[in-house]
C-alpha cells in the first residue's frame, strides 16, 4: 500500500513538472511593435497613442494630468 502511495505522489510530482515546462514555453501576450507612442506633458511617462488624452497640442497620461496643466499658468 506505502509502495501504490509514493508511486502515486511520484507520478503526480511529474505530471506538475511537465505542465510548468509548458506553461513557461508557451508565447506571451506582447504589446504590438508597431503601435506609437506618445509622452505625457505633465510626467514624461511614455504611452500607447490610443490610451493618451490630447489637449491643446500635448499629449496626457491620464485627466488628471491634463487638467493639472490647464491649471498651471
Amino acid at each position: 500500500m506505502f509502495v501504490r502511495l509514493i508511486f502515486l505522489v511520484l507520478i503526480v510530482v511529474v505530471v506538475m513538472m511537465l505542465l510548468r515546462r509548458v506553461r513557461a514555453g508557451a508565447p506571451r501576450k506582447r504589446a504590438s511593435i508597431d503601435a506609437q507612442t506618445v509622452r505625457c506633458a505633465h510626467c514624461q511617462v511614455y504611452l500607447p497613442n490610443t490610451e493618451a488624452i490630447a489637449r491643446g497640442g500635448h499629449y496626457y497620461c491620464s485627466t488628471a494630468h491634463a487638467e493639472l496643466a490647464r491649471s498651471r499658468p
